[in-house]
């Protein structure tokens, strides 16, 4: 196996048709055809179905096309991580946030980078744990900063808490709910589940199991913040959410949160890394600023309590 077949396959993959793969690597379209399957020959799997739509990844060529990013990843980490060594401002780093994560770390962490690596590209994803998860462990992406359940773990991943997330129940203003102080007023209600876990449910359910309540009805699923905002707006459904999200979601301010006494805290905002590799400087100098805005951050949440 060469890298140039590597290359292939995902670029095949990533422009959508043979051809396409082609023309952006700058070769011949049966030069990149004998290409793969010289790769399937070796590996004695066949990784594409052809058909008359193009070409479709096999479950095998699924499992290859993971492993194949990894590689590719790995290897321009490689290759960055020599010239940012030398002293060279050169390469790429990929992060991803969940979305009050992004919201309250991202425009502080501009600045100060690109003034250290100006020519070092940032990709930035916003997405959760859950999504984020293969990514990681392949080396895809560099560090996820967001929500990460207390009870998780991977022994191939380095988790590293920012700060603590108070949570707080929402409706839309004016519900008629509104005044309510405990959960067990609002046990008949209809919840909205975010993607926070893998089990979606679990972050509705648990502030019910914390209380020693029955689960509530979950009637429907959100995936993104976008999304889970506008259902709760939309409607009389509720949701738990984090303190911070709604500070940065809800800037019309159609949101209320409930007066709910004793609510346990969401997951604790935590970055997530690959443990067997270490960071390569411009994303270890990234991380880093992460770590001073989280500081702000425990500092801000103190002095709020304290108030």
């Amino acid at each position: 196996m060469k890298l140039h077949h590597i290359r292939n396959v995902v670029a095949v993959v990533e422009r959508g048709s043979l051809r396409s793969a082609a023309k952006h690597l700058g070769l011949a379209q049966p030069a990149m055809s004998r290409s793969i399957r010289e790769l399937e020959d070796e590996l004695g799997v066949v990784l594409f179905e052809r058909n008359k739509f193009g070409m479709t990844l096999t479950p095998v060529g699924e499992i290859f096309l993971r492993r194949a990013k990894g590689m590719q990843a790995d290897l321009q980490r490689a290759l960055d991580e020599i010239e940012q060594f030398k002293g060279k401002d050169f390469g790429k780093i990929t992060v991803a946030f969940s979305a009050a994560s992004l919201g309250t770390m991202l425009p502080k962490l501009i600045a100060p980078f690109r003034q250290r690596f100006p020519n070092v590209r940032v990709k930035v994803l916003e997405s959760a744990l859950p999504v984020m998860e293969p990514d990681l462990r392949d080396g895809v992406v560099d560090v996820f900063y967001g929500p990460v359940p207390e009870d998780y773990s991977d022994p191939a991943l380095i988790i590293e808490r920012l700060w603590d997330n108070p949570r707080i129940i929402v409706g839309r203003r004016g519900h008629p709910l509104r005044g309510a102080t405990s959960l067990e007023q609002l046990a008949d209600a209809g919840w909205v589940a975010a993607h926070m876990t893998m089990d979606i449910d679990t972050e509705v359910v648990a502030v019910f199991e914390a209380a020693g309540l029955p689960p509530p009805r979950v009637v429907m699923e959100a995936g993104s913040s976008l999304s889970f905002t506008t259902i709760i707006k939309s409607s009389d459904l509720l949701a738990p959410m984090s303190a911070l999200l709604l500070e940065l979601m809800d800037e019309e301010e159609v949101l209320e949160a409930f007066p709910i006494r004793g609510l346990p805290n969401a997951a604790p905002i935590c970055a997530v890394r690959r443990g067997n590799m270490p960071l390569t400087p411009a994303a270890e100098y990234w991380n880093d600023l992460v770590v001073r805005v989280a500081g702000h951050r425990v500092h801000q949440l103190q002095q709020a309590g304290a108030a």
